[in-house]
């Protein structure tokens, strides 16, 4: 992938040789955004950042690659005061990242920044800010099921402060299905709670009861047996979290590993969750359909093809396939 960088600078932006500079051309600011992707032989990338001190080029100066180009202009539109599209996050915007280190109380490392979300560091801190109004409910809903610890929240900004979480993603996968079994379990009687936390109603016709759910629950979410990421949670049928987890192992293990969950849960889920397999994959695909809705326009790339894909998923199970985990 082409990568290149714009970052605001006196008088203009800057420039390499009198052109828009690749990434590793320069020693770019604190990033802010992708302002424009464009698939391709290569695919290429323009990346924001924060203004740099140093003296820059009129942007009508600088060459700038053709593919480029809308993403170009509408970062020196902005540049000059045009204004920001409704849906863009607060963190890819100027002066967002000193009000989170005011707020936490101490400085922050960036650690990853993109269309739903903001994560910061301080050693054994994180830092997350997450997309509102969609995903308004993590902060609350991390509090109350307590992982991973919550240390310090503001729930109307969607900030919240962890303690790190020891462990590796996707190794355990006994204890993730034992851990989101425990808190279904014990959530089936607090479906009121859930909702006035801020969990989205999800409920549908369903052979088991409603409970909490993480609603975005696969291995890269897990970490050893603590579940991480509950942006997208919901009241819904718990076995949307069990399939869309089983969908990132191999088949043969599926039954075993249902098994381990009915243990936790308390009765025996398979035949249940075959069944509203094909039901899983359009509240997937149902979730990215919000999701890209909630973006920017010129984020919905990120997003654009997932509710096809979970859609296909569940065409195929309806065909009597398995799903593919490529398309």
């Amino acid at each position: 992938m082409e990568q290149y960088a714009f970052v605001p600078a006196r008088g203009g932006i800057v420039a390499v040789d009198g052109r828009l500079p690749r990434l590793d051309e320069i020693a770019p600011t604190r990033f802010l955004r992708v302002a424009q992707h464009v698939d391709g032989d290569p695919p290429m990338r323009l990346r924001l950042f924060e203004a740099a001190d140093t003296d820059g080029v009129p942007p009508a100066d600088v060459a700038v690659p053709e593919r480029l180009r809308a993403g170009f202009d509408q970062c020196v539109a902005e540049l000059r005061g045009a204004p920001v599209p409704a849906g863009r996050p607060p963190w890819a915007r100027p002066g967002w990242h000193e009000q989170a280190e005011d707020w936490a109380g101490m400085p922050l490392e960036q650690v990853r920044a993109w269309p739903l979300s903001a994560v910061l560091r301080n050693g054994d801190v994180f830092f997350k800010a997450t997309m509102l109004p969609l995903f308004a409910a993590e902060p609350a809903v991390t509090e109350a099921v307590g992982m991973p610890p919550v240390l310090k929240a503001d729930r109307e900004r969607g900030w919240m402060l962890v303690e790190r979480v020891a462990g590796d993603h996707g190794t355990d996968h006994h204890g993730a299905l034992r851990a989101i079994a425990a808190i279904h379990r014990a959530w089936t009687r607090r479906v009121d709670e859930a909702l006035t936390l801020g969990a989205h109603d999800r409920r549908a016709p369903s052979a088991v009861p409603h409970t909490l759910i993480h609603g975005d629950f696969h291995p890269w979410n897990v970490l050893d047996s603590t579940i991480i990421d509950w942006s997208d949670a919901a009241v819904g049928n718990p076995l949307h979290d069990v399939n869309h987890y089983l969908l990132n192992v191999e088949d043969e293990q599926r039954y075993e590993l249902l098994a381990v969950y009915s243990s936790v849960w308390g009765d025996d889920v398979a035949e249940a969750a075959d069944a509203c397999e094909p039901e899983t994959y359009e509240f997937i695909a149902q979730s990215y359909a919000w999701i890209t809705a909630a973006l920017a326009p010129d984020d919905r790339w990120w997003f654009a093809r997932e509710e096809e894909r979970w859609l296909a998923r569940a065409s195929d199970v309806r065909a009597g396939k398995r799903p593919s985990r490529d398309t």
